[in-house]
């Protein structure tokens, strides 16, 4: 049961916090609904009589925010039964702001006429209301027509309606008077005449004369006009005949036809029948017509207009007077007015001069503001409600004219009403100021007033106010967080005055006064003792959201000192020493930095250094120098942040070795032993001798201080050639631990090798230009193109210890190439004997081929002679050398030099000619072949006188023997090797080369022993063969010089 009433209450509370949640959030907007508008429509008179002006009255209202352009247009509906002319809802029609007219349509039995409402003209803060009236004529009304009863008129807008419904009072039928003065116009309740003043032409008046149809004599009318009036004419209706003419703007008609009841039917204009008796007095404002002596049969209707000169005219009268002589006088009387409008259109706001209020801020201002927008004067007993929030106290009502206005407040409201009339637009404004203390910073205050008008509550705008909290408060710490007192601030505004100023209290704590909404900018001006300025900006900005005052948090940073430690050398306090590592430690032991280093010149200096105690430790020594870890102490004075505390830390130098490694240069992974050096120092001085590399080509010297040294080799390894340039190192600083590594190169000592080449038949022939390339001994080929000097040299010098061959890749100019490798060996550590090696070369031989030929004629070859072959010196060197059956013989395998033939038997036939042929085989031409020629002649036989030989088958005239080969060719020469054995170059047979062998063909005749052309013959070749050996010799000793 308990638990069932804690969620009762529980869900009672939610519902009313809930309700009181949702009249806050309906109060605080600006209403954008249609809910507040109500429409009203109203016939004042209450009833419509007969040629009345009806008056239809429309009031419009709504608050704050409820008009909008969506809302539409303003309807007004008006029956077409009771409608007399549809020009009067222009012509009447005079409408305030915001409304103007839109269109005039029929909609079946009803006028729609609508209103369009300008809602810029409404500011969404204004409770509106607005009043116009649309005037139109009623008809004839009387008992028994067709006109209804009653007539309904309605009006809507934003979906709000309304409707109004009125009797008909009808009369009795016209009746027909000797004289009277008719208004064709509008009537208002009291039968007056209403004269539009937009529209003067319908100010339609009608004298009737003689409607009884009597017989009248010197009938006079006269008609007075109101004040402030004159005379127009009427519209001439064009469906009456007869001439329209006007006198003085009054036309005259005459009944032309009459109904069974003697009503009139017909008219005729007939104003020029009493064109000259017609006058009007400007001054009486009285016209006169003269009918004269009139007839029953004559009725007339005299008919003019007034137009309304004087709005302002008021109430006046229209008096007219009728005469005869037969008759007595008859005067009727109108009165008449200027059609009175009647349309207002007027405005509720509220404003509060502040929309959010400061946290030290109790008073505001509301003001209340009635403005007329158009038409009417808002009436006098307007009253105007503000309902207060409890949280509004009134204190003053601000100075008003109590003439006109009455102002009542208490607890819960104010009212206001009016003791007169607002003119249009005219506005009144009325403000109070109220305390709001109880308004608590984060909360919203709202507030609006009403107007009841036409039994609608229309709302003026909601003003809003929230209180929120300006303030700044600055906390100061240091950077170890305790609180700083005595830091002085300046706050200034975005134009940059100064809008407060202060310094934090002992709990580091500044708060500023009540700030206006706004950016504002704090400066810290002055530092407290001990600690650094910071006067960088800071930007804060108060809004109204803001319900505490804003935190700035700032620091102090306590004023810091400097170290600076020096590193010295402990021999000597002038040598600095950089690149000493510390850490810093603080009093506890806690290490602060690490990696502290000493600069190049020995100082290490720390800044920003706290106030406090502290300590150095050397973790790392300078390089060349032993570490030493003992804790360096200072202390960082409160405060003094100019002068650096100095200390001073001091290191021992440390020594280092060398190792010196022999190796063979061209192969590193050889060490040589037996290596001997002096040790030098910079200077040059010897410092030790005679160190030498141990079995595995080491040497290590130990105790060294930093500094520049050299080895010097006075002694190779054996094999080695010396190379005393100096092995310059370095012991460098701090490094103890590992010896400083140097090589040593030594080159083996080389050999050499020369090779001749020399003639293999005798050796004592050496053979320039002969080319050879150098292998190594795994056939590698080291270099090419080494080629024998004129001596027949080649020489190859820095050749290693090892085994290598010579291989020819060309032979000297006529010998034959031999590409049999020549091995050698250089053999190690001799490198002062070449090496000696010698390649032999047999020179290229040639060929010679002889041809034997008949003296008589060379074309015939010649078998079966032999020869033998002698060299230049005569020694015979072949024999029994004997041409072929062609006549040739060939000769292979000689060597350069001069050669002959001679003949040892002579082919049958012909004669043994024992000449020696010389011919030459020429230096390195082993291609071509040298071809001589040798003649024979034919052995003399005397021939029988009368004996004629056979003729042998075959060689009859008609079958000549084949052509034998020509032995000469031309343009080749032998050259000729001149030899001292050689004594008599006349002697020489002549050489022939050839290379063809022309055909010539013989007589087959055989010559006869005796016979003189033989003789003849012989002789002339015996010459020739002598002159081509002279031609040879001399040939020969040319080519020679």
């Amino acid at each position: 049961m308990k638990n069932k009433r804690k969620y009762l209450i529980t869900l009672v509370c939610l519902i009313l916090f809930l309700q009181s949640f949702s009249l806050v959030a309906v109060a605080v907007q600006t209403k954008a609904s249609t809910d507040s508008i109500k429409t009203a429509i109203t016939v004042p008179s209450g009833a419509i009589t007969n040629r009345e002006e009806v008056t239809v009255q429309i009031d419009l209202s709504g608050s704050a925010g409820s008009f909008t352009p969506a809302n539409g247009d303003l309807a007004v509906t008006i029956p077409k039964d009771i409608v007399y002319n549809v020009a009067d809802f222009t012509s009447k029609l005079n409408l305030p702001v915001p409304f103007t007219l839109k269109s005039i349509t029929l909609d079946g039995d009803n006028y729609k006429i609508l209103i369009a409402v300008d809602t810029t003209l409404i500011a969404s803060n204004e409770a509106f209301h607005g009043i116009f009236q649309i005037k139109f004529g009623a008809p004839v009304l009387t008992l028994g027509d067709a006109h209804n009863d009653t007539q309904t008129f309605s009006v809507d807008y934003a979906t709000k309606h309304d409707a109004a419904t009125v009797d008909v009072s009808k009369k009795n039928p016209i009746v027909k008077p000797i004289f009277d003065k008719w208004y064709k116009g509008d009537l208002d309740p009291n039968n007056v005449a209403v004269l539009n003043t937009s529209t003067p032409q319908n100010n339609k008046f009608q004298l009737v004369v003689n409607y009884k149809k009597i017989d009248l004599n010197d009938v006079i009318i006269t008609d007075t006009l109101p004040l402030g009036t004159s005379l127009v004419a009427t519209d001439k209706n064009s469906g009456i005949p007869g001439d329209g003419l006007t006198v003085e703007n009054i036309r005259i008609l005459k009944a032309n036809t009459f109904d069974e009841e003697g009503v009139v039917t017909s008219y005729k204009y007939v104003t020029a029948d009493f064109r000259d008796k017609i006058s009007y007095d400007t001054a009486t404002r009285t016209f006169k017509v003269d009918l004269g002596d009139i007839t029953a049969d004559d009725t007339y209707f005299i008919e003019y207009a007034l137009k309304v000169d004087d709005p302002d005219l008021g109430a006046q009268v229209n008096t007219a007077n009728f005469t005869a002589s037969n008759a007595n006088a008859i005067q009727r009387v109108v009165p008449v007015k200027a059609i009175q409008h009647f349309g207002t259109s007027y405005v509720l706001s509220k404003s509060v001069d502040k929309q959010v209020l400061n946290y030290d801020e109790n008073m505001l201002t509301y003001t209340l503001k009635l403005m007329s927008l158009d038409g009417a004067s808002i009436p006098a007993g307007t009253v105007i409600t503000d309902p207060l929030d409890s949280r509004i106290h009134i204190t003053s009502i601000l100075d008003y004219d109590k003439s006109k206005f009455d102002i009542q407040y208490d607890a819960d409201s104010v009212t206001i009403t009016t003791l007169v009339d607002t003119p249009k637009n005219g506005s009144n404004s009325w403000a109070f100021e109220a305390n709001v203390s109880t308004l608590k910073v984060g909360d919203s205050l709202l507030n609006s007033a009403y107007l009841d008008v036409s039994n609608n509550i229309i709302q003026s705008n909601t003003v809003a106010t929230k209180k929120y909290d300006g303030r700044i408060q600055i906390v100061k710490t240091d950077n170890f967080g305790h609180p700083v007192a005595g830091a002085e601030y300046t706050i200034t505004d975005t134009n940059g005055a100064v809008v407060f100023q202060g310094e934090t209290d002992t709990n580091g704590i500044l708060l500023s006064a009540a700030l206006q909404t706004g950016t504002y900018t704090i400066v810290e001006t002055v530092a407290p003792a001990g600690y650094v300025l910071d006067n960088t900006p800071q930007t804060v900005t108060i809004t109204e959201q803001d319900t505490d005052p804003i935190i700035l948090q700032t620091k102090n940073v306590v004023k810091t000192g400097s170290v600076e430690l020096t590193k010295v050398d402990s021999a000597d306090h002038s040598v600095t020493l950089a690149g000493a590592t510390f850490d810093l430690l603080d009093e506890q032991g806690t290490i602060l930095k690490t990696g502290l280093t000493t600069a190049a010149n020995g100082v290490l200096k720390i800044a920003s250094l706290n106030p406090g105690k502290y300590s150095l430790i050397e973790t790392a020594a300078p390089t060349g120098y032993t570490l030493d870890s003992t804790p360096v102490a200072f202390e960082i004075a409160f405060g003094d942040d100019q002068t650096p505390v100095a200390v001073v830390k001091e290191n021992t130098m440390k020594n280092g070795s060398v190792v010196l490694t022999k190796v063979d240069s061209d192969d590193h992974s050889v060490t040589l032993a037996g290596a001997t050096f002096d040790l030098l120092d910079e200077q040059g001085t010897v410092l030790k001798q005679n160190i030498t590399t141990d079995t595995n080509g080491y040497l290590k010297v130990a105790n060294l201080k930093p500094g520049k040294y050299s080895f010097v080799e006075t002694a190779a390894p054996i094999g080695y050639t010396l190379d005393s340039t100096p092995v310059v190192f370095e012991i460098a600083f701090g490094d103890n631990q590992t010896p400083v590594s140097v090589v040593k190169e030594n080159s083996m000592k080389n050999g050499s090798v020369v090779l001749t080449k020399v003639d293999s038949d005798d050796h004592a022939v050496t053979l320039a230009g002969a080319t050879f390339d150098l292998l190594d001994e795994q056939g590698a080929v080291l270099q090419t193109g080494l080629t024998t000097d004129d001596s027949g040299s080649l020489k190859v010098a820095d050749l290693k210890p090892g085994k290598y061959s010579f291989v020819e890749t060309a032979a000297p100019v006529g010998y034959t190439l031999d590409s049999t490798p020549v091995a050698f060996e250089i053999a190690f550590g001799d490198d002062q004997s070449p090496v000696s090696v010698s390649k032999e070369n047999s020179v290229k031989t040639g060929s010679v081929e002889l041809a034997k030929v008949s003296a008589s004629d060379q074309s015939i070859l010649l078998a079966g002679a032999v020869f033998n072959l002698l060299d230049a010196q005569g020694a015979v060197l072949q024999e029994g050398l004997t041409t072929d059956e062609n006549g040739f013989l060939v000769v292979d395998g000689l060597k350069p030099g001069i050669y002959s033939f001679v003949e040892t038997a002579a082919p049958a036939g012909y004669t043994l000619d024992s000449t020696p042929l010389l011919f030459e085989i020429p230096f390195g031409d082993d291609q071509t072949l040298v071809k001589v020629v040798m003649e024979n002649a034919i052995t003399f036989q005397p021939v029988p006188p009368s004996m004629d030989e056979p003729t042998k088958p075959g060689t009859t005239s008609d079958n000549p023997v084949p052509d034998k080969p020509n032995t000469e060719k031309p343009g080749t020469e032998t050259p000729n090797v001149e030899k001292p054995s050689i004594q008599d170059p006349a002697e020489k047979a002549p050489v022939l080369e050839e290379t063809s062998t022309p055909t010539k063909t013989t007589d087959s005749k055989i010559p006869k022993t005796g016979d003189s052309s033989e003789r003849n013959l012989i002789l002339v070749g015996f010459l020739l063969c002598l002159l081509a050996s002279m031609l040879f010799v001399v040939q020969a000793r040319t080519r020679k010089n």
